[in-house]
């Protein structure tokens, strides 16, 4: 009689005595690799369906590109331009005619603003402004008693805090 493989053996060995007398060890390791496969069998599959559709695509894409037209670039823009069209395709790319071109140069410009009515970013953070209000109130305070302060400091910062 022909000796038997392996997986000959376990297909013929009856399943509830695996059950019964296979370790819980062996079991788990089992199910990993039977998930893994199973795991392995479906990212193919999706793989492969990628694959294919991204091929699809891409073949329709270079026909179209190198598609070889028997016009010429100019005789094509000269036609779309004729017909009033803004936008033509030639060797599966887009063009704009000099209409499209105006149209396009319309969107992109701005409208300027009056002057002085974009108010400017302050250049003092808000811990730094109240900083120096802290300091105006301090030294206007020891001026109202009587007492030491600098004058120049205290111009400086108010113009600071104006600039502001």
């Amino acid at each position: 009689m022909a000796r038997l493989s392996m997986a000959e053996k376990e297909k013929r060995a009856p399943k509830f005595l695996k059950k019964i007398f296979g370790s819980p060890k062996k079991r788990s390791e089992e199910l990993s690799v039977k998930s893994g496969k199973a795991n392995r069998a479906a990212s193919d599959k999706m793989r492969a369906a990628e694959t294919s559709f991204r091929d699809a695509k891409a073949s329709i894409r270079d026909t179209a590109k190198t598609k070889i037209s028997d016009r010429s670039f100019k005789s094509t823009f000269d036609t779309a331009s004729k017909a009033g069209k803004s936008t033509f395709t030639y060797g599966g790319r887009s063009f704009m005619t000099n209409k499209g071109k105006a149209e396009n140069k319309d969107k992109m410009k701005t409208r300027i603003a009056p002057k002085g009515s974009i108010k400017k970013k302050s250049n003092l953070d808000a811990d730094t402004v109240a900083s120096y209000k802290k300091r105006i109130k301090y030294m206007k305070d020891r001026k109202a008693k009587g007492k030491n302060f600098s004058a120049k400091n205290l111009k400086e910062l108010e113009a600071k805090l104006a600039a502001n």
